[in-house]
């Protein structure tokens, strides 16, 4: 086969065309499957770094909410927002009562 032949595109209306065209169109075929996944992949990637700066966002938003909660938990914080209330700080700790069975 001369470079002749090969711009005239002989190959496909020669005697053994209909191999070559099914080649042709299993190549083309292969193609636009190769793009299709590749979009699909990309897809996801952009998909999968959003959802990961979300987690980071909402990690981090759990985190300070976990600490603000553990401030007003402390025990002076409980006493100084009871104090306003009218409430007094006993001197002594509590007792705890144990029931024997």
């Amino acid at each position: 086969m001369t470079l002749k032949d090969i711009l005239r595109l002989e190959m496909l209306r020669g005697e053994k065309a209909t191999r070559n065209w099914l080649f042709l169109l299993g190549i083309l075929v292969y193609m636009f499957i190769s793009i299709w996944l590749s979009h699909v992949s990309e897809i996801k990637a952009v998909k999968m770094s959003k959802l990961t700066a979300e987690n980071r966002r909402l990690r981090s938003e759990y985190v300070s909410l976990k600490s603000m909660l553990m401030q007003q938990q402390l025990r002076s914080n409980v006493y100084d927002k009871l104090k306003n209330d009218g409430f007094i700080i006993p001197k002594r700790p509590p007792v705890q009562i144990e029931l024997e069975e």
